[in-house]
């Protein structure tokens, strides 16, 4: 297994600034609890809605980083009370960066 650094950006646009700054406050601790992922860290840009969410994942593969670190994000989101009911059509749009961790400095 390898240790990958995945950075992920979803858009929650019909977010008020007070509730984006509370889900993104649960979303952090949530990721904390995630097993799958390492020093996670959730940023916000109030003005557009998109929440960035960067962790290490070990993995195989680029691919399987991507993954898991989404599987793992989706998870954090439900367990900070929101419903993700066209994730898998928003993927469609998600931005993500996957990297070897060894290339990142965190």
């Amino acid at each position: 297994m390898n240790s990958y650094y995945v950075e992920l950006r979803y858009i929650a646009p019909d977010a008020e600034r007070d509730d984006l700054d509370r889900h993104s406050d649960a979303v952090m601790d949530a990721l904390l609890v995630e097993p799958n992922l390492a020093d996670p860290d959730v940023g916000v840009n109030f003005g557009t809605g998109a929440v960035d969410v960067c962790a290490s994942v070990q993995a195989d593969d680029e691919p399987t980083a991507l993954r898991v670190a989404l599987v793992a994000i989706r998870s954090a989101v439900h367990h900070a009370g929101a419903a993700t009911p066209r994730w898998d059509a928003a993927l469609q749009q998600v931005i993500s960066r996957v990297r070897p961790a060894a290339m990142v400095d965190i």
